[in-house]
């Protein structure tokens, strides 16, 4: 047996059965919880939308993710360490041999990211993030979830096994901290669905505050919405022409620019160090 079939066969014990998280009343707050997702058949979840910091292993079958106006599929052995306010649809998919999908899922308390981004060197808010699941990982998950769900440890302890995660998360710079600025809530907010017509109305809805608030916020952090909506649209469209061999016109659009020839004149312009209108 390969390292790798080790560690999964070791966590599936944790996910035997579906125990999907129940909907919490509004404002009600719960400790870090392990729940597992298990299904024969192949199941999309449109709108699926994470307010805390997560963790999601798959050890069993394969994750279909549209996020950040991009697809991708993540195997078994993978980890997916989701930011608080996480969006995106999934597709779950049962391992062909077996028939099954099989993932364990872990959220963190606010207060014990903070407490592990206390502890560690300065990390960017994340977006989401993929890592092996290698023994170091495997092992601080599986640890934390037999504290879990054996529903009989100490708060305190419980807490302590789940700052195992967060702690090698940091290590390698996958620490799911939360936006510090409202200028990092708006990137989010944008990579979520770059192609979505965002407007200052429709991004101070979403993030909970006023559209004048919003402006003063962005201005005293020497940024503007404008400024944003081309930084995260740029930058999408950049890794979607290097990384998922699209043409020039497919990574404009799908980065949420209506007009192709405009991201294309924004290239060239950074080529030749002069600056032009963005969307």
């Amino acid at each position: 047996m390969t390292d790798v079939q080790h560690i999964l066969e070791r966590l599936q014990k944790l996910a035997a059965r579906d125990n999907r998280p129940p909907a919490l009343p509004e404002g009600a707050q719960r400790s870090s919880a392990l729940f597992s997702f298990v299904t024969r058949e192949r199941e999309r979840i449109a709108g699926c939308a994470f307010p805390r910091a997560s963790i999601v292993a798959i050890v069993e079958g394969s994750k279909d993710v549209v996020s950040m106006g991009r697809q991708s599929r993540f195997a078994a052995g993978t980890a997916l360490v989701l930011p608080g306010g996480w969006r995106g649809d999934v597709v779950n998919d049962p391992d062909p041999a077996s028939g099954v999908y099989r993932a364990i899922f872990i959220d963190f308390p606010d207060e014990l990211v903070a407490r592990a981004a206390r502890a560690l060197p300065p990390q960017r808010p994340a977006a989401q993030v993929d890592l092996p699941l290698d023994a170091a990982l495997s092992s601080a998950i599986h640890h934390a979830g037999e504290g879990i769900v054996a529903g009989n440890l100490p708060v305190a302890l419980i807490e302590h096994r789940v700052m195992e995660v967060l702690m090698v998360l940091g290590m390698r710079g996958a620490l799911p901290v939360k936006a510090q600025t409202t200028g990092d809530a708006v990137r989010a907010l944008v990579r979520w669905q770059p192609d979505r017509a965002w407007t200052a109305d429709t991004v101070a809805s979403e993030l909970g505050t006023s559209n004048a608030t919003l402006r003063r916020r962005l201005s005293e952090e020497a940024t503007s919405l404008r400024a944003l909506l081309a930084e995260v649209r740029v930058g999408l469209a950049k890794a979607m022409l290097a990384e998922d061999g699209l043409s020039l016109r497919e990574a404009a659009l799908a980065a949420g620019y209506r007009s192709p020839r405009r991201f294309a004149e924004r290239m060239r312009c950074e080529t030749s160090g002069k600056q032009t209108a963005d969307v």
